[in-house]
């Protein structure tokens, strides 16, 4: 597959092998009044590549896979070992322009815009198909609820599109196809109004995410890292222990007695050894998070799609922790044109996705 940017606008991609059908989406804005009237709307392309993203291929599988011995050797469907659930898509996720006092930047915050000369303004800089930012986003706005609460999903609905019913160019025939799923929530007006420094640090929206995840109820306020919510070790806290050989394989202690917490295709998180989710001990690491490729049920030894290094590409060694990431982000979106979030307005967000 070519690498083809999460921002490409194209109905069809172009690769080494031809042209293939793309998934293209859309997300809209619209803003509100005190008196409930839609006083504007913003939308802009977005597109969601079927090879791009992993969700939609883990839902793809069914909840059963055929055992040849079950019902006593006459054969049976059964439950597999993943929870197909968890990757489904749950969340809306913000990221926003802010220094480090908390104050507003707008469209000059240089970690998400770049000036142009030439229009005299900013342009989004562009996102690419790996993990340049960990596989999360540029600047999360720090979840704190009930201010800046985690976004669930509150409403999906299709909507339809018509298409030939018959033979294309030779009959006139349509039908109506629900082939664009929309997920939608609501940015009340206490919401996202800023993060506490000022009374008037209204947040400036510059990223958005499609997020599969577990469920999760309230948090309360934790004033974190959404991403950090996700983050699973033992269920008494604490990262799993494991050892680091210093190759792309790493072992969980056999002290630890919940070994099938990390599956195969899952991605972990390398931390020092008897970190938490909260703690940011990295190990100096320039991206923590690794893909699990190979993994026995049960099984103590992990295949990492990579080796584990340091800053400095020195291999990791000796004892270190996992965490499980179950933050699995199915698109995300640079805006832009950002927008600015503040008590007076009520801000429905819809993330449409076109089936081709």
């Amino acid at each position: 597959m070519a690498n083809i940017g999460l921002s490409d606008s194209y109905d069809n991609i172009r690769t080494d092998k031809g042209f293939v059908k793309a998934y293209k989406g859309e997300i809209e804005f619209e803003f509100r009044d005190r008196n409930g009237q839609t006083i504007r709307q913003h939308r802009e392309p977005n597109i969601i590549k079927i090879f791009a993203k992993e969700i939609l291929a883990h839902r793809l599988a069914y909840g059963k896979v055929w055992d040849p011995t079950a019902n006593t050797g006459s054969g049976g469907w059964v439950s597999h070992s993943i929870d197909l659930e968890e990757f489904a898509v749950k969340y809306i996720v913000f990221g926003a322009s802010f220094d480090e006092n908390g104050n507003p930047l707008d469209s000059a915050d240089t970690d998400f815009y770049t000036p142009d000369s030439t229009v005299g303004s900013y342009t989004p800089i562009q996102l690419g198909v790996g993990a340049e930012y960990d596989g999360g986003l540029i600047k999360p706005v720090p979840i704190s609820e009930p201010t800046r609460p985690l976004k669930r999903i509150e409403r999906i609905y299709f909507e339809p599109t018509y298409q030939p019913a018959g033979t294309p160019l030779l009959t006139a025939d349509v039908r109506a196809i629900n082939n664009v799923v929309v997920f939608e929530t609501t940015l009340t007006k206490d919401e996202y109004n800023g993060l506490g420094v000022t009374l008037n640090d209204y947040l400036t929206i510059t990223e958005v995410a499609l997020v599969g995840a577990a469920e999760v109820d309230s948090l309360g306020s934790c004033d974190c890292d959404p991403r950090d919510i996700f983050l699973q070790g033992r269920s008494t806290g604490g990262a799993l222990s494991a050892v680091a050989s210093g190759t792309a394989t790493v072992t969980i202690d056999m002290s630890e007695t919940e070994v099938d917490l990390i599956k195969e295709g899952d991605q972990v998180k390398i931390v020092a050894a008897d970190s938490t989710a909260s703690e940011d001990q990295e190990l100096n690491q320039l991206n923590p998070y690794y893909l699990v490729l190979s993994k026995l049920p049960g099984g103590h030894d992990l295949q990492l799609d990579r080796v584990p290094v340091d800053a400095d590409s020195n291999p990791i060694t000796g004892s270190i922790g996992l965490l499980r990431d179950g933050f699995k982000i199915f698109s995300h979106r640079i805006l832009s044109v950002p927008v600015k979030k503040s008590e007076d307005f009520e801000i429905v967000v819809r993330w449409r996705i076109i089936f081709n």
